[in-house]
């Protein structure tokens, strides 16, 4: 399997099932096996559902993905990053699931897909790589 492993924000995920033409990416990536969830993306994904039918849905959709698990090590390491987040004044109005996501893909050598400044934030911090599914403001 050649090419960049993503780890797909739920910002992506949700992007996707609007726009034909992140669908096709999407599609192609997880045909590719090039698209990974993690337990805080596949959480945020399934709160969007309308109902326990749609729920069950992407339960199942889920399923067909890479996985990475979020690790206690992951943990800590969101919680480093906060905290110098915390250092420049930028905690607050954070989405925690972001860092949660984002120490899972570092851990992991993954890109994080998405399409959320959060990430520009956190790899200002940690270096990893993250990449918009769109030009920002374009969605």
């Amino acid at each position: 399997m050649a090419g960049t492993v993503y780890l797909a924000d739920t910002s992506f995920l949700v992007h996707q099932d609007r726009d034909p033409a992140l669908q096709n990416r999407y599609e192609g990536l997880l045909l590719q096996g090039r698209v990974a969830l993690c337990q805080m993306a596949a959480m945020e994904w399934i709160t969007g559902a309308a109902d326990a039918q749609a729920a069950a849905t992407l339960a199942t959709v889920i399923k067909g993905h890479r996985w990475f698990d979020v690790t206690a090590s992951a943990m800590d390491r969101a919680v480093e990053v906060y905290l110098q987040l915390a250092a420049k004044g930028q905690h607050r109005k954070f989405s925690l699931p972001d860092l949660i996501i984002a120490a899972t893909a570092e851990q992991n050598g993954a890109t994080v897909l998405h399409y959320d400044s959060d990430y520009d934030r956190i790899a200002a911090i940690t270096g990893q790589p993250v990449e918009w599914v769109a030009p920002r403001g374009s969605l």
